[in-house]
C-alpha cells in the first residue's frame, strides 16, 4: 500500500462506470474497489474500504460515479499537505450545495462546514477515529461527519482548481433498472434522513449542524 494516498473507490452497476474506471487509470497511486451491490448503503461501503485498504496510507481519496483530470488526485494531495488543518477536500463540482460549485477564476481551496461524500480525499488518521455513522441514511452521514469532525478542531475545504464530472441520479438520462432502482431507494430514504437527523441532533438540526444550501 502507499504510504501516501490510496483511492477507495465504490463500484456501480452502470454502463457510465466504465468511464470512471478509464479516469481510475491514470492515478499513480493504488486503487482499491469496494461493491455496495449495486444500491447498497454507501457509508457502509467507504467505511469497510477504508478499514481494508487504507491503514498504512496518510490520505485516502473516496471515489463515486465521477469523471476527474489527470491531475487532480495530486492537485487534492498538495492542497492537503498545504493545509494541515483540513480533515477532508473535496473538488468542486455541480452539487446541490452552492458552496460546492465552480467560482470562475478561483483555484483555492475554501472552508465549508460539511463535504459531500461524492470524491472526498480525507486523511487517513481523521477518519480512523470519526468513520461515517452507518445508521445516518444517504445526505446524512455528509452533514454528521462535517459537524462531528469540527468539533474536534478540524476543517473542510472544497478545493476551486479541479472540477468533478458528476450527473446526479435524478438528472441522469439513462433508462437502467439499476439506475431507476437507486433513485427510487435515495427518494424514498429523504425522509428517513430527516428522522434520523432530528433523532440525534433535536428538530434544529439545521442550525446545529450549520446547514447551509
Amino acid at each position: 500500500m502507499s504510504d501516501k494516498c490510496n483511492v477507495v473507490s465504490v463500484i456501480y452497476k452502470e454502463l457510465e462506470w466504465a468511464d470512471t474506471e478509464r479516469c481510475l487509470d491514470s492515478c499513480c497511486y493504488p486503487v482499491h474497489f469496494v461493491d455496495r451491490r449495486g444500491v447498497g448503503s454507501l457509508a457502509k461501503a467507504l467505511n469497510g474500504g477504508f478499514k481494508a485498504w487504507a491503514n498504512g496510507a496518510e490520505y485516502v481519496w473516496f471515489v463515486t460515479n465521477v469523471l476527474f483530470s489527470p491531475e487532480c488526485l495530486q492537485k487534492l494531495i498538495e492542497q492537503m499537505d498545504n493545509n494541515p488543518l483540513m480533515a477532508a477536500i473535496t473538488p468542486a463540482f455541480a452539487s446541490d450545495h452552492v458552496f460546492c460549485r465552480p467560482i470562475d477564476g478561483c483555484v483555492e481551496t475554501k472552508s465549508v462546514n460539511f463535504i459531500e461524500f461524492t470524491a472526498p480525499i480525507v486523511r487517513a488518521s481523521v477518519f480512523r477515529e470519526h468513520l461515517l455513522d452507518e445508521d445516518m441514511p444517504y445526505w446524512g452521514h455528509d452533514l454528521d461527519w462535517g459537524y462531528r469532525v469540527r468539533k474536534h478542531g478540524w476543517q473542510l475545504g472544497v478545493y476551486h482548481g479541479e472540477q468533478l464530472g458528476h450527473i446526479y441520479i435524478r438528472n441522469t438520462q439513462n433508462n437502467q433498472r439499476v439506475t431507476a432502482r437507486r433513485y427510487e431507494l435515495r427518494r424514498k430514504t429523504n425522509g428517513e434522513t430527516r428522522k434520523a437527523l432530528i433523532r440525534k441532533y433535536g428538530h434544529n438540526w439545521k442550525q446545529v449542524l450549520g446547514y447551509r444550501d
